[in-house]
């Protein structure tokens, strides 16, 4: 394996790499524009050239930042897809398996075991019962496909498989050994074993059985380990990246692959370090790989496994967005917060604007001082060339803007995709989680003795107590309840497991979901509360899994029940919680919009999600997403709703459709870095222009996306906003002032002097204005555009006493209009305010 840096990754990420060329050219033609300057035009090139030489530099040392923080940003992307992707399936598995610790534990408890291992003499009958009694339990649960029981001397007295030859065999395996000598409640082995002689390995969950202390024998749980993780790929498969998932034990062996034709079975892989991004060379293919721990599950860890990804190199770095879905408005305006996603690269886009604006400056700065007459020629060669470079300017500030961006798109696709998935994830795990109590439920109703005590007429307080440990004992087991109660034919609750509870011992059930479970008789079926508040659940919603208890003698007499209260709020929390990362909450909601979980107080649970109806009908199984405004944020949104995990809600007759949602921040709708209404320049050559006609040179600006020209004989220079001082008492258009050769003037910002609002954008410049012979003014524009030449004739007159006189449109860009100003009435317009003269007062402040 090798460790790669970021520069490693360049060259496999198109994008980044064309970025990095396109900019080195434009540098390269900047070069080549800097030196016909000095050829062209030597002397105004000295006043010139040293500050757009430092603005050249500023820019390219930038471009190192921008396509490093690209390739950094571009990894996190990956490497969050991919390992997410890998802790999903190692920590869905371990779910799974905590379930089963509890279950060879409870097994290791039943009379009907117990009492068939002390039997001295077992006949075939008595075999025939007790595969019944395995069976009974198996047909509960698909995830077993072999239960045997050893007697004190290892010999297999019962067994559920009938292809596994190994009845009356004396097995020597050393799970046994260990099984009868730990402390522990169960031993869990993954291992060729005798106990399972047809395979390659088998994954047994064992216990030891004991009567009075005593141990007499061996149970043992046989999980269908490939047929689970066959489950488990399909779901994050899906998608077809090109990664192949695994799962690896503690010598970094394969024991499950996505794809074993790729990554087979038994083969050794290089674990990956947390932190570290690792390549690993495998059959031939390079490949970004990833190992992640299991987060673990109520404490359990496994038996030390870790989830391996590796998808290949040249499939990770070529990701493509797709935004064509979205609503064409939610797209402009997302995508015109890209810089909020990434403080490193919205920082360095505010560099690249703030280094443009200073170009612009000076550009224009070029265009409008004064000039010797005497090198007019050389100055009217001096003015294409300044406007290449500020195109140049331009162009290299758009590069950056463009990488942004589309490194954003990105972001926003796979956001889309990962919400979805994510949301799909969350109703797979509940579906997984409930499938364990509609099945823990009917197994505890197959206990003999609930069966033997609930058939009587009257229960003593020592057969109560009896009651009350088994049940004690399987909750210390099963630790995702706060109660199980038995109650009999009368919907009376009898016994409970958790002492907080004793004061339910006595009353009477009427709930529908219990007088199901009073009518049936049929061991296969399991009934469920609404999800609801109920005093079983300290007044909180829940639900509530139960099974019919049968006369163990008469089978078809229901002589009460077992219910299970499912610790909601905790599970659910935990499934919502463990599932989500930064910046994003989630729900579980059903489809009348009604909350039942949530990570979100402000959407608590019994709340209704308003959402649009379409979200709540998604079929069974299937999952949406889309970008929505959530309270000031625009926000990925993945939905999904549930379907069933092998039986459960598939073939056991119940429906219960619950829909997760997961949201995601992408950023503020308040937040941008950079004004949305920047406009197109205009330059020279989109006008048609004659020298034999009369014209005007106009120093043309952008305000709120529109373009303004002013006569340039009164506009002495370009500023930028770093030297404004603000004033106290003012407000509105007057923003303080600023020092010029010597004096302070006043600064108005024209976009709230016109319009009344307040200007946004981080890269204003001023304009430095020749009111009269003694009066000057600095205005606060959006954007610099060019000094144009103009003829009158193309300039059409404004009526109407204001301070645009005039209004040009070029004949190739008819969008585009320049308002001409009247310095004049525009200085006029802003002395009838009665800010102007409040500020007036207080400029001789600055002027000592």
């Amino acid at each position: 394996m090798i460790i790669y840096k970021n520069k490693d990754f360049l060259s496999h990420m198109q994008d980044v790499m064309d970025y990095d060329k396109r900019i080195s050219e434009l540098n390269s033609q900047w070069d080549n524009i800097k030196l016909l300057c000095e050829i062209n035009c030597p002397i105004q090139s000295k006043n010139v050239l040293p500050n757009v030489t430092s603005i050249q530099k500023s820019f390219f040392s930038l471009k190192q930042e921008l396509i490093d923080t690209l390739i950094s940003e571009k990894l996190r992307i990956i490497e969050q897809k991919i390992i997410s992707k890998t802790q999903v399936q190692i920590d869905l598995l371990i779910r799974n398996l905590y379930e089963r610790t509890a279950d060879v534990g409870f097994l290791a408890m039943d009379d009907d075991i117990r009492n068939f291992i002390k039997m001295d003499s077992r006949t075939d009958d008595a075999l025939y019962q007790i595969q019944n009694r395995l069976k009974e339990y198996v047909a509960k649960y698909s995830v077993y496909d072999e239960i045997i029981i050893l007697d004190q001397n290892n010999q297999v007295i019962a067994n559920l498989d009938p292809d596994n030859p190994i009845l009356n065999m004396i097995i020597n395996d050393p799970i046994i050994e260990t099984t009868r000598t730990t402390s522990d409640s169960f031993v869990e082995a993954f291992q060729k074993s005798d106990l399972r002689p047809n395979k390659e390995r088998a994954h047994i969950f064992t216990s030891k059985i004991t009567d009075k202390g005593a141990t007499i024998g061996v149970i043992c749980l046989c999980f269908r380990f490939e047929n689970e993780m066959d489950g488990i790929f399909s779901k994050l498969t899906r998608d077809y990246d090109g990664s192949v998932i695994s799962i690896i034990d503690t010598d970094n062996k394969v024991i499950a692959s996505s794809d074993p034709n790729h990554v087979p079975l038994g083969v050794t892989v290089e674990p990956v370090d947390p932190g570290v991004t690792g390549i690993e060379f495998y059959h031939g293919i390079s490949s970004i790989s990833k190992t992640v721990p299991t987060n673990g599950y109520q404490g359990y860890m496994g038996l030390g496994w870790r989830g391996h990804i590796m998808l290949p190199l040249n499939i990770a770095c070529h990701e493509k967005d797709d935004l064509t879905e979205l609503n064409e408005t939610i797209r402009e305006k997302l995508l015109s917060l890209n810089n909020a996603f990434s403080d490193k690269l919205g920082a360095i886009t505010l560099k690249t604007e703030s280094i443009n604006s200073a170009l612009r400056r000076i550009v224009y700065n070029g265009q409008i001082i004064a000039r010797d007459e005497s090198l007019q020629d050389e100055y009217t060669r001096l003015k294409p060339l300044l406007r290449a470079i500020g195109r140049i300017g331009t162009e290299t500030s758009d590069l950056f803007q463009s990488s942004v961006t589309g490194l954003f798109s990105t972001v926003v696709s796979n956001s889309l995709i990962d919400s979805k998935f994510t949301a799909s994830l969350c109703v797979e795990i509940m579906d997984r989680n409930l499938y364990e109590r509609a099945n823990d439920c009917r197994w505890w109703a197959l206990n003999s003795t609930f069966r033997q005590l609930l058939a009587k007429d009257r229960l003593i307080e020592s057969e109560k107590s009896q009651l009350t440990d088994i049940l004690v004992y399987i909750n210390g087991l099963y630790t995702v309840y706060t109660n199980l109660f038995l109650f009999d034919q009368t919907g009376t609750i009898l016994a409970v497991s958790n002492p907080k509870c004793s004061e339910d011992i006595g009353k009477t059930l009427n709930d529908q979901y219990i007088k199901n479970i009073l009518y049936n008789s049929q061991p296969e079926l399991y009934f469920v509360s609404p999800f609801e508040q109920t005093d079983l659940y300290d007044s909180r919603p829940t639900y509530i899994y139960g099974a019919s208890v049968t006369d163990i003698d008469h089978p078809g007499r229901v002589v009460g029940g077992i219910g299970i209260a499912f610790d909601s709020e905790d599970q659910f929390q935990r499934i919502l919680e463990e599932s989500i990362s930064e910046s994003t909450y989630a729900l579980f909601t059903d489809r009348n919009k009604t909350i039942i979980a949530s990570t979100n107080p402000n959407h608590p649970v019994g709340s209704s999600l308003q959402l649009d109806n379409d979200f709540f009908t998604i079929e069974n199984g299937s999952s949406v997403s889309r970008i929505l405004n959530d309270d000031g944020s625009y926000t990925s949104v993945g939905c999904a709703c549930s379907s069933s995990y092998r039986e459960y809600k598939e073939s056991d007759g119940y429906q219960n459709d619950i829909l997760a949602f997961v949201f995601v921040k992408l950023a503020d709708t308040s937040t941008s870095h950079i004004k949305e209404h920047k406009s197109a320049e205009i330059e020279q050559v989109d006008i048609y222009f004659s020298m034999n006609d009369p014209f005007v040179k106009l120093a043309t600006f952008s305000i709120d996306g529109q373009m303004y020209g002013l006569d340039q004989s009164y506009v002495l220079e370009a500023l930028d906003m770093e030297g404004v001082i603000s004033m106290p008492g003012i407000s509105g258009p007057i923003k303080g002032a600023v020092e010029y050769e010597g004096n302070f003037i006043t600064v108005v910002s024209l976009s709230e002097l016109f319009n009344n609002q307040q200007d946004l954008l981080s890269t204003s410049s001023l304009l430095v204005l020749q009111l009269s012979e003694t009066e000057r003014i600095a205005l606060q524009v959006d954007q610099l555009n060019n000094v144009l030449e103009i003829n009158l004739n193309q300039i059409r007159t404004v009526g109407i006493s204001s301070s645009v006189t005039g209004i040009f449109s070029p004949e190739d860009a008819a969008d585009q209009t320049i308002l001409v100003l009247d310095h004049q009435i525009l200085y006029e317009k802003l002395m009838t305010n009665e800010l102007a003269a409040d500020f007036l007062q207080n400029l001789p402040l600055l002027q000592q």
